[in-house]
C-alpha cells in the first residue's frame, strides 16, 4: 500500500522593506531564511532583475515559507519601479522568476503658485513633492534661471504637467509640458515641443530653445558654502587665498553631473583636489569636479550633459562633504555664474512653427484655465503608457 506524504503546512508568511543597506540578502537573513534558501532566491531572482544596480531602500519584499522554511513564493516590488514587480514560484524542486510590466496611467494636472521666500516652499503648498521642484529647476530652466539668486518674493510660477499612477498609486511625477516663470529678475515660457526628427527640447514663446551650452550648477545641493572670489579666508590655510570656483555642501554620495557635454581629461587623485574629474568641452572651456567620494568616469570617456561622473565627498583639502566646481576658459578660472551670457541659442526650425504654435496655445490655455478655477486634475481620462520596460 502506497504511504501518502503529509502535506507540509504553510506557517511563514514575510512581508517586509529593504532597510537602509538595500540589502535582500540581509533583509531575509534578518527574518531567519536559512542560506541555502536564500542563495536560491539569489539565482532566480539573477535570471530577470540586476540586484546590484536595482535595489534600493524602501523595495517592498512578500515571501511565503513552509514549516522547513523552504521558499515556495517570493515578490519583490522596487519602490521606484513598482510598475516592473518580480514574482518567483517554487515549480516543483525549482524556483521559477518573471518579471511583469504594469502599465502606468498618465493624469495631467495644472497648477499656479506665488513665491513668498522659494521655489520649493511655493511648490510644497500647493500639494507638490521636491521631485517636481527638481524637474522644474534642473531641466526646464537648467540654463536660464538660477533659483538660488534670480528669484523673488512674489514671482509667479505656472505648471502644466502629468503624474503617473498604478491604480490610484501615485508613483512618480512625469513630464513637465509647461512652465511659465514670471519674475522680477528672469521670465521665461518654457514649452515642451518634439518635432517630427524626434529632437524634444524646451522653447521660449518665440521658438527660441532654453537649452544652452552649459547648465547652471552640477548637482541638487543644501546650499552655496563658498562662492567664486579672488580673495578668502581658507579655513584650512589660515590664510586668505582666490577661491576659483564654487563650492556647494551637500550629502555624501550625492550624484554629481557633468554640466556641459565633453570629454574626460582628468579622473584621478589631484592634490588639494582630492578625487577629481576634469572635463574638456568645445570652445576652449574645462570644468572640474573636486573632493568627491567615487569616481564614475574614466579618461578618455565622452560624457553628455547631466551624466553622471562622480560623488559628493571630502577627499583632499577638505574640511566636510561638498563639491568643488570650476569653470575654466582659456586655461583661466571664471566666474560660473557668468556662464552662457552670449550664448547664442538654437531655434526651432520655420517648418515645425505651426504646430509649436498649436502645442503652445493649447498648453497655455490649460494653464490659465487655473487662474479661474482652484488647481485640479485637467485630465481625468487618463491615458496610458506603453508598457516597454526601460532600465530602471
Amino acid at each position: 500500500m502506497a504511504t501518502v506524504p503529509l502535506p507540509i503546512e504553510i506557517e511563514h508568511h514575510i512581508a517586509d522593506t529593504l532597510g537602509r543597506d538595500g540589502s535582500i540578502y540581509l533583509t531575509l537573513k534578518s527574518h531567519g531564511v536559512p542560506e541555502i534558501e536564500i542563495a536560491h532566491v539569489g539565482q532566480a531572482l539573477a535570471r530577470v532583475f540586476n540586484a546590484q544596480r536595482e535595489t534600493h531602500p524602501g523595495d517592498a519584499i512578500m515571501m511565503i515559507l513552509d514549516s522547513l522554511k523552504t521558499v515556495l513564493r517570493f515578490e519583490y516590488s522596487p519602490s521606484r519601479y513598482p510598475e516592473y514587480p518580480v514574482f518567483i514560484e517554487r515549480v516543483g524542486d525549482e524556483l521559477q522568476a518573471r518579471r511583469d510590466s504594469i502599465q502606468l496611467t498618465d493624469r495631467t494636472w495644472a497648477i499656479e503658485v506665488v513665491i513668498e521666500d522659494n521655489l520649493s516652499n511655493a511648490i510644497s503648498a500647493a500639494g507638490e513633492g521636491d521631485a517636481l521642484t527638481d524637474l522644474i529647476v534642473d531641466y526646464v530652466f537648467g540654463s536660464v534661471i538660477d533659483f538660488h539668486r534670480d528669484v523673488r518674493r512674489g514671482d509667479r510660477l505656472g505648471l502644466v504637467f502629468t503624474r503617473s499612477y498604478l491604480g490610484d498609486r501615485f508613483v512618480r511625477y512625469g513630464q513637465v509640458l509647461l512652465a511659465r516663470y514670471e519674475g522680477q529678475v528672469e521670465s521665461h515660457l518654457a514649452v515642451q515641443y518634439e518635432d517630427p526628427m524626434g529632437q524634444q527640447e524646451y522653447y521660449e514663446a518665440d521658438g527660441t530653445s532654453l537649452e544652452r551650452m552649459f547648465l547652471l550648477k552640477p548637482m541638487v545641493f543644501r546650499r552655496i558654502s563658498s562662492r567664486f572670489t579672488r580673495q578668502r579666508f581658507h579655513p584650512i590655510l589660515k590664510r586668505n587665498v582666490p577661491h576659483l570656483g564654487t563650492d556647494y555642501a551637500a550629502a555624501t554620495g550625492t550624484d554629481v553631473w557633468a554640466t556641459a557635454q565633453g570629454r574626460v581629461t582628468v579622473a584621478g587623485w589631484n592634490g588639494g583636489y582630492g578625487k577629481m574629474v576634469e572635463l574638456e568641452h568645445p570652445n576652449g572651456y574645462h570644468t572640474r569636479y573636486a573632493h568627491l567620494s567615487r569616481i564614475l568616469v574614466r579618461k578618455g570617456q565622452r560624457v553628455s550633459k547631466r551624466d553622471v561622473v562622480g560623488k559628493v565627498g571630502a577627499t583632499g583639502r577638505a574640511t566636510g562633504p561638498h563639491l568643488h566646481y570650476e569653470l575654466i576658459h582659456n586655461g583661466s578660472q571664471i566666474d560660473p555664474r557668468s556662464v552662457n551670457r552670449g550664448d547664442e541659442a538654437r531655434v526651432l526650425s520655420p517648418a515645425y512653427h505651426q504646430a509649436f504654435e498649436r502645442q503652445k496655445r493649447y498648453l497655455v490655455g490649460l494653464l490659465d484655465d487655473t487662474r479661474r478655477t482652484p488647481p485640479r486634475v485637467i485630465a481625468d481620462a487618463a491615458h496610458k503608457r506603453p508598457a516597454a520596460i526601460a532600465s530602471p
